[in-house]
């Protein structure tokens, strides 16, 4: 949609840059005079020079048709009672400042570059402006033959080529045995020019096997020692060696069997280990059942991360040392413990503290300023951060205080400064869900106001000089009020009804609380209508 500017613009001597014309097929009937539009049935541009006038359409007309070369005409050729071409004549035009071309002829002798009368098909012009004949008599076309090529076969300068010869060469492969034969390519025989002449093909036997092939069979071991099996190298050769795999009671198990041909090795059910035991590598080991020490210590166990990994003395040691406990309630107002029996509650500050281990830890019951002059509220936490002496008048840096309750939440520059606690919400700007999902509403502008453009206050019309003037008083209570100023007003026109498109007209402020509004011709009450913004 087009933006509609309803007042002249001034770009004060800028360039207008990457514009294009209106494009339309023909005259528009409506038009006002240096108005521009471009034809795109004639391809050209076109100016208003005659505004349209009730009934009567706007004239327009080809811009640059008054003046400068418009039209060059070639007519047709002008043969003498001889038959002679004398030149083309012109064929006038209807545009002012036409231009008519008269090029030479051939005549002879003169102008020889220009193409006489008489040729034909085989015929080419000589010098002397002749048609020459070549048809015969002399070569006419060089042609190729079997593996001859020929470029430009007619000339002037038939080039002469040998084709390219090309071959797909294919491998394959064998595995011939002992006393198979096989062909080899033995030698090529080529002529001076390359081509070859004869090809030497060898048959290669290969000869029989000499080597010793040996069986391995498999027997069961003695019974004098089961756990062993025994493979019998027999070679070709008649000639036999066992080898015996002995394995060692209690530890590995060895048995031989005869039908699989197979020797099994395996640890024994229950193993014997004499010495110790390595495990090596980062895999995590795996036991099926207990694992009983015998009253020996497991040594080197590293620190257990989670809660089912093992842990060594000097974990646990760090973990129960300095235990804290909780010791009960603590009164902010009265700085006293309340929960620690008679005769041993007592104060947390002061000359007459209570002694206290690491991690032992109260929570206030009462709400009040007597720690440190620090304000407690009920649910808050205090923390011993090491241990504490009695009457040593530790200081407040001896202790972590936790806020536990919800404080009423604040506002401040920065995170860090702002109060974090229970907060409230406009439900003209914001809406609350059951779960505490809040959520901003659609807002509106409370420094913005829209006044349609009649003759009816705040706003005035007046009319003089082709120009439609809308005065604003924003200073009028339906607006902005006593003491509004039109420089410090945001201003946007649309029109009056849907679509409610922006336009732009000329706007000017008066440095009081005036503001005027101009449109280039009539234009009647409520037809636009600002939107204003005060800043």
């Amino acid at each position: 949609m087009a933006i509609n500017f309803l007042n002249t613009v001034d770009l004060n001597f800028n360039q207008l840059r990457k514009a294009a014309i209106e494009s339309l097929a023909t005259d528009p009937a409506a038009g006002v005079v240096g108005q521009l539009y471009y034809n795109t049935a004639v391809s050209a541009l076109k100016v208003c020079i005659t505004a349209q006038t009730g009934a009567a359409n706007a004239v327009w007309q080809e811009v640059g048709a008054t003046s400068g070369v418009e039209t060059i005409s070639i007519g047709n050729a002008n043969v003498n009672a001889g038959g002679v071409n004398t030149g083309l004549v012109r064929t006038p035009g209807t545009g002012i400042g036409d231009v008519v071309i008269t090029p030479a002829i051939y005549g002879g002798a003169a102008n020889v570059g220009m193409v006489p009368t008489g040729g034909s098909a085989g015929k080419y012009l000589d010098g002397a402006g002749n048609w020459i004949d070549v048809t015969t008599g002399d070569v006419t076309e060089v042609q190729g033959g079997t593996y001859i090529n020929v470029t430009d076969q007619t000339g002037p300068i038939p080039i002469v080529n040998h084709d390219l010869t090309t071959r797909s060469n294919t491998s394959s492969s064998a595995s011939p045995g002992y006393g198979a034969n096989f062909s080899v390519l033995d030698s090529i025989t080529t002529n001076a020019t390359g081509h070859v002449t004869a090809v030497n093909t060898k048959t290669v036997t290969i000869p029989a096997s000499d080597d010793t092939t040996y069986t391995l069979p498999v027997t069961a071991g003695s019974l004098t020692d089961p756990k062993s099996g025994i493979i019998t190298l027999t070679g070709t050769d008649g000639t036999t060696d066992p080898v015996t795999f002995v394995g060692t009671t209690g530890r590995i198990e060895v048995a031989g069997n005869p039908g699989a041909s197979t020797i099994t090795v395996d640890l024994t059910d229950n193993v014997s280990i004499v010495g110790k035991i390595d495990v090596l590598g980062s895999a995590t080991s795996s036991f099926a059942g207990d694992i009983d020490m015998n009253n020996n210590k497991l040594t080197e166990v590293k620190t257990g991360t989670v809660a089912t990994d093992g842990v060594n003395l000097g974990q646990v040691e760090a973990l129960v040392a300095g235990i804290g406990l909780f010791k009960g309630g603590y009164n902010a107002t009265t700085g006293l413990t309340t929960d620690l029996g008679v005769g041993n509650n007592g104060s947390l500050d002061g000359a007459s503290n209570i002694a206290l281990d690491q991690g032992d830890f109260f929570v206030v019951t009462i709400k009040g300023g007597a720690f440190y002059t620090e304000t407690l509220e009920v649910g808050d936490m205090i923390f011993a951060n090491e241990t504490i002496l009695a009457n040593s008048t530790p200081p407040i840096s001896k202790y972590t205080v936790v806020i536990q309750d919800a404080n009423i939440a604040g506002a401040g520059a920065t995170d860090g400064a702002t109060e974090k606690g229970v907060a409230g919400f406009d439900s003209a700007s914001f809406d609350v869900t059951a779960s505490g999902w809040v959520q901003l509403n659609s807002q509106r502008n409370p420094y913005g106001a829209k006044q349609s453009l009649n003759n009816t206050a705040p706003s005035t019309r007046t009319e003089s000089g082709g120009v439609t003037t809308f005065t604003l008083n924003l200073a009028a209570a339906s607006l902005f009020g006593s003491g509004a100023l039109s420089e410090n007003v945001k201003v946007e026109i649309t029109e009056g009804a849907a679509p409610y498109e922006t336009v732009y007209a000329c706007v000017t402020r008066s440095g009081t609380a005036s503001m005027a509004i101009g449109f280039t011709g009539s234009v009647a009450n409520d037809a636009y209508q600002v939107l204003l913004t005060h800043i």
